[in-house]
Parts: structure tokens; C-alpha cells; sequence
């Protein structure tokens, strides 16, 4: 067992044999490895590097002074050395769960998404129940274009959780990419239900709709859209298009006029052609 220690981020901290001799004591590894943690709750992170090297110098498989310096270079943004630490840790012990946590963020860092799956299987399968771990497996998924996989993920987390909205849009992304467009609109229009405010679900649905010509029903959607964020363009464009569709080409000017205003310029082409 390791005893984990709860600071702004989880270090290790060892039990220290102190020396009460006369002399200037050689430290040992564990002493320098507390050492290390007070330096670096003192955000003395370079310091505190310095101590789990030398710890890690007295006994190259001290896994605990491996993972505190990991902690630290990953506080400086030294991810490659960071890294390098990690990886030493899952090599001396698979099942030191808290690893993962900090390894899975450097891999999205470098959307090596492929590892970020690898790590968040291996979080998952220590808590089955991490619902946080099994909605971003999920996005990862979407992101590699596995829909199927994606669904999946998203459907364990309504099971854990049926009122996180989050999960109920994404699921609802990853069925509109398996052309499953009815289950797609059910599951943004649970989400809205869940979340009134989630702008990005109306935005969503609008574009099914718009997507099966139902441009009563996408217009409206892309308007509550605005509503909650003025600034939005891309529901500007598509609303242009949905009333250019409806018959309605003067507001459709206007939303294409105002996505420009905003600084689209992929509406150049229609206004020069549509708006007189």
C-alpha cells in the first residue's frame, strides 16, 4: 500500500527515519523524499526535483520519488520529462491507479489519443462507476470518428447519471453520425430538457433538421441558439440558410450580413449572390 497524501495535487509522502546523530546526516531516501514534498508545497518545484533525484539515486525503484517528480515537472509544464517519470511508475507498479490521472492529461496535451483511451481503460477498470473518466473515453472515441464505441461510453454515463445533459447531446452527436437522425433529435431534446441553457444542443438539433429540410423547426432552434449566445456565427450562417430554404431571403441577408459583422467570411459568396 502507498499513503497518499491530498496537497493542491497528490504526492506521496514518505515515512521519513530520522537521524538523530551529531553529525551532518546523509539523508536517506525517504527523507529526501519529504524534503521534496514540503519544497513543493512551497511551489519550490525545482527544489524539490532535486530531492526525489537523489532519492531516486539511493534506490532506483523508489516508485513514490518517481511519481512526486513526475508532479513536478508536470507543474512546470515539463511534460516529456513528466512523461518519462509516469511511464517509470507504471513499469514498477500497473495498479498505481493515481498515475493515470496525470499521464491521461499529457497524452490529450498531445492528442495522442490512442493513449488517452489506453489510460482512461485502465481508470475505468479501477472504478468501474468514474463517470467523469467514461464520458471524456467517450469523446476520445468521437473525436477517432468511432461512433459506435462513443454511443457506448455515453450510454453508461445516462445510466450512472440520466440527468447529465452533456451525455445526452454527446450521444446525440455520435447518432446524427450513424445517420440515426430521429434518435439524434431525442437525445438533444433531453438534453434541452435537462438544461434549458445548453446553447449547443439547440444548435445540434437545428442542424438535423435543417438536414431533413424540417426548416420550421431548425429556425426556431437556431434562434434560441442566439438567445443564449449572441456571438454565435456559425448559428448566424446556418439560420441564414435555413430562411434563404424557407422562402425568407431577406432574413436570411440579415443573419449572413451579421455573421460577417461578427467576422465570418465564409458568407461573403452568398450575400454578394443573394442580397441586393
Amino acid at each position: 500500500m502507498y499513503k497518499i497524501l491530498a496537497y493542491t495535487v497528490i504526492l506521496i509522502l514518505a515515512v521519513a527515519n530520522f537521524s538523530f546523530s551529531q553529525e551532518t546526516p546523509v539523508l536517506t531516501a525517504p527523507e529526501l523524499i519529504n524534503s521534496g514534498v514540503k519544497k513543493y508545497n512551497d511551489k519550490d518545484f525545482n527544489g524539490a526535483i532535486t530531492d526525489f533525484t537523489k532519492a531516486i539515486e539511493l534506490d532506483a525503484k523508489n516508485l513514490e520519488a518517481y511519481f512526486n517528480r513526475g508532479v513536478c515537472y508536470n507543474s512546470l509544464q515539463d511534460f516529456t520529462n513528466a512523461l518519462k517519470d509516469f511511464d517509470k511508475v507504471v513499469e514498477l507498479d500497473p495498479k498505481f491507479n493515481d498515475v493515470y490521472n496525470f499521464r491521461v492529461n499529457i497524452y490529450l496535451k498531445s492528442k495522442d489519443y490512442e493513449k488517452a483511451i489506453g489510460d482512461y481503460d485502465k481508470i475505468i477498470s479501477a472504478n468501474p462507476k468514474n463517470e467523469k473518466a467514461i464520458m471524456m473515453r467517450g469523446k476520445l472515441y468521437y473525436a477517432q470518428k468511432d461512433y459506435m464505441m462513443a454511443a457506448s461510453d455515453f450510454d453508461q454515463v445516462i445510466e450512472l447519471n440520466p440527468q447529465n445533459a452533456d451525455a445526452y447531446n454527446s450521444r446525440g452527436q455520435a447518432n446524427k453520425n450513424m445517420n440515426q437522425n430521429d434518435n439524434a433529435i431525442a437525445d438533444y431534446s433531453k438534453a434541452i430538457e435537462l438544461n434549458p441553457a445548453l446553447a449547443i444542443a439547440y444548435y445540434n438539433r437545428a442542424l438535423v433538421y435543417s438536414f431533413m429540410q424540417k426548416f420550421e423547426l431548425a429556425i426556431p432552434d437556431y434562434t434560441k441558439a442566439i438567445e443564449l449566445n449572441a456571438n454565435d456565427i456559425d448559428s448566424y450562417v446556418n439560420r441564414g440558410t435555413a430562411r434563404y430554404n424557407a422562402n425568407d431571403t431577406k432574413g436570411a441577408c440579415e443573419d449572413w450580413k451579421k455573421a460577417k459583422e461578427l467576422g465570418s467570411k465564409e458568407v461573403d459568396e452568398m450575400i454578394t449572390k443573394f442580397c441586393k
